[in-house]
């Protein structure tokens, strides 16, 4: 038995959140699982990457069509009830093929990490 026999494929959606102002990450996760919670199915998914508006989303490769629903279902965003639209630009097997069709750049985003993009060990995170 393999690794992905026992994990299930992966589907990774990069989507546009548009709106008048900046989205945070936690907003869009809150907002994710608002909408997860509404339309009362079963839902996996973890929000890989999300900077400038733009993201991407991993599901299992089975909920990949109900996961664009949950997207194109978020309506409204944060406490202030703000009004977006997200919009799916692309699906594939791999997260590299979907950054590379959304102008973003390989590797690991550094707003999360150290200088190389690698998140630190908490005993090693620097005094601020």
């Amino acid at each position: 038995m393999t690794v992905r026999d026992r994990t299930g494929r992966s589907r990774y959606i990069g989507f546009v959140v548009e709106t008048g102002r900046g989205v945070g990450r936690e907003e869009l996760t809150r907002a994710l699982g608002d909408s997860a919670r509404v339309l009362g199915g079963h839902f996996s998914f973890q929000l890989t990457v999300f900077e400038g508006g733009r993201g991407i989303l991993r599901v299992p490769h089975r909920l990949k069509l109900d996961s664009v629903l949950l997207l194109s279902s978020v309506r409204t965003i944060g406490r202030e009830r703000i009004p977006v639209r997200i919009r799916t630009v692309v699906t594939s097997g791999t997260i590299r093929k979907v950054k590379e069709r959304m102008g973003i750049p390989a590797g690991r985003p550094f707003a999360r990490g150290d200088e190389r993009g690698r998140r630190r060990p908490p005993h090693q995170e620097k005094a601020q």
